[in-house]
C-alpha cells in the first residue's frame, strides 16, 4: 500500500531526542521498578516490523519504547488527552495519535507510511485498558501486517496492574517484558471468507501469543465473568415509591462502574461527571442532569466513546439509559420528586471467587 504524501512522516524521526529520553526512560525504571526484559533478540534487526503487546497501565508503552534496540514508532490515544506532565512528555517523545473506536484514515495510513519505510510500529491490540485481559482484539493489527506485509512480535506485559502509581510511590513493582517470536504477515490466499473475519482471526492469533507469554497469576486478577444491575424507583413529595424500568440499565450500572470511563471523561476530558461517580455524597437533580448531558456531549463528539469500550449493542443501550434518566430527572423536577438508583456488580473470579459491589445514588429536586 503507497502512502499519501501529506500522510507520510519519516522513519526515524525525532532520533537524538527519543534516544535521550529512552536513555533516561531505563534508567527511571531501574530506579523505580524491578523490571526484567527478555527475547529482545526476536526483533528482526531490519524490516518493516510490528511490535503488539497486552495493556495494563501507563508503563507498558515506555518499556516497548525503551527497550528494543531500535527506535519504535508507538501508536496512543487520540481520542483523550493525556493527563498532566505525561500529556507534556507524550507530545515531547512522539507518536501517531489514534481517534479509536472511529476509521481514522490518517492514523492508519501514517502507520503503513512507517512500514513502508522499514520501521518498526508499536501496538496495543486491545486498544485502551479500561477491560484489562477481558478485551477482544481490534482488527488494526491485522490491517497494518497485511497492508505493509509486516510481521507481528508479540509482547507479554506481567505485573502492571497498578504498576504506575507503585513506581511513583517507590514501591518497586516486579515487571516483566517477554518478547515472543515473530508471527508471519498476514497474507491473503484464495479466501472463501469475508476479510473482515480474516482479520479478526488473525488479530485474535496475536492477541492469544500476546498472552501465552503473560505470567497466569496475572489471568487470577481478571474477573471471569461480570454481571450489572440497576434499579431506578421515584418517590413522591407524599412518600409514595414508583419503581421505574430503564431501558439499558445494565449498560448504564456497567459504565457508572467503571473507574477508567468515568475518569477518561473526568480527569483527561475534563468533563462535569464527579456526581456519577459511585461514592457518598449529596445529589442534586439539577447536578445530576449537567453530569449526564456532559456525558452525552462526548458521545456526540465522538461517537465510539461507548461501542468501542463496551460492544456496539451494549454501547448504544448505554446511551439510550442515558438519556432516558435524563428525561426521568427533568420530570420528577417538575413534580418535586426524589430519584433513587440501586447500581450492582457480580464479579466472578478463577476458583469460584466472587466480588460483589452496590451503590445507591439518591438525587433530591
Amino acid at each position: 500500500m503507497n502512502t499519501p504524501k501529506e500522510f507520510e512522516i519519516a522513519y526515524p524521526r525525532l532520533s537524538l531526542r527519543r534516544k535521550t529520553l529512552n536513555l533516561l526512560g531505563r534508567g527511571l525504571l531501574r530506579l523505580l521498578t524491578r523490571s526484567q526484559v527478555s527475547g529482545l533478540d526476536n526483533i528482526p534487526a531490519k524490516g518493516p516490523v510490528i511490535l503488539a503487546g497486552n495493556h495494563v497501565s501507563t508503563l507498558e508503552p515506555l518499556l516497548m519504547a525503551v527497550y528494543p534496540s531500535r527506535l519504535v514508532e508507538l501508536i496512543g490515544a487520540g481520542d483523550l488527552p493525556f493527563e498532566g506532565l505525561i500529556d507534556k512528555i507524550v507530545a515531547f517523545y512522539g507518536f501517531i495519535p489514534i481517534n479509536r473506536g472511529n476509521l481514522d484514515r490518517t492514523a492508519m495510513s501514517q502507520a503503513v507510511g512507517v512500514l513502508n519505510q522499514d520501521g518498526v510500529l508499536g501496538i496495543f491490540p486491545e486498544g485502551g485498558t479500561w477491560d484489562p485481559g477481558r478485551m477482544k482484539a481490534q482488527v488494526g493489527v491485522a490491517w497494518l501486517s497485511h497492508k505493509a506485509q509486516a510481521p507481528v512480535v508479540p509482547i507479554g506485559f506481567s505485573g502492571f496492574r497498578n504498576g504506575f502509581s507503585r513506581a511513583l510511590k517507590l514501591k518497586r513493582p516486579k515487571v516483566q517484558m517477554r518478547v515472543g517470536q515473530p508471527i508471519p504477515a498476514l497474507k491473503l490466499e484464495n479466501e472463501d471468507r469475508t476479510i473482515k473475519d480474516v482479520y479478526q482471526e488473525y488479530a485474535d492469533k496475536v492477541l492469544e501469543r500476546i498472552n501465552l507469554l503473560v505470567d497466569p497469576a496475572d489471568f487470577l486478577l481478571v474477573p471471569e465473568d461480570c454481571q450489572y444491575g440497576l434499579r431506578v424507583r421515584v418517590e413522591s413529595a407524599s412518600g409514595v415509591h414508583e419503581e421505574v424500568v430503564l431501558a439499558g440499565g445494565r449498560a448504564l450500572a456497567e459504565f457508572l462502574l467503571s473507574e477508567v470511563m468515568l475518569n477518561s471523561m473526568a480527569k483527561n476530558l475534563k468533563k462535569p461527571v464527579q456526581p456519577l461517580y459511585p461514592t457518598e455524597m449529596n445529589r442534586k437533580s439539577q447536578e445530576f442532569s449537567i453530569a449526564l448531558q456532559s456525558v452525552l456531549d462526548v458521545l456526540a463528539e465522538n461517537q465510539g466513546f461507548f461501542t468501542y469500550r463496551m460492544g456496539v449493542e451494549q454501547g448504544r443501550q448505554a446511551e439510550a439509559a442515558v438519556k432516558a434518566l435524563l428525561d426521568l430527572l427533568e420530570h420528577a423536577r417538575e413534580v418535586n420528586s426524589t430519584v433513587s438508583m440501586d447500581v450492582s456488580s457480580r464479579l466472578t473470579y478463577h476458583g469460584g471467587r466472587v466480588e460483589e459491589k452496590t451503590h445507591q445514588y439518591r438525587i433530591v429536586p
